[in-house]
């Protein structure tokens, strides 16, 4: 049975999509690990686990203060945020 047309299209652009995410990660890591980011890194944690331990570099916005944040951050740069949880 073969694909139809939209089939394939929705494939490759499925496919396209992942592989522009997984390489911006790589991007974001590589910028990590070397200490220099093009980016803006937006730690969205509350500001107590920011204190008690951060990315160096990233800056603490929590995640609901992020729209007030919005209009001082850099516009010239990507936006990455990164979170982790605690059990």
């Amino acid at each position: 049975m073969p694909f139809s047309e939209q089939e394939i299209q929705a494939n490759r652009d499925y496919f396209a999509r992942k592989l522009r995410a997984e390489r911006q990660r790589a991007d974001v890591v590589s910028g990590i690990e070397k200490g220099r980011f093009d980016f803006v890194l937006l730690d969205v944690r509350g500001r107590a686990p920011f204190a008690a331990g951060h990315i160096t570099g990233a800056l603490c916005v929590p995640l609901d203060e992020i729209e007030q944040a919005v209009p001082s951050l850099p516009k010239d740069r990507p936006l990455v945020t990164y979170c982790w949880g605690h059990d």
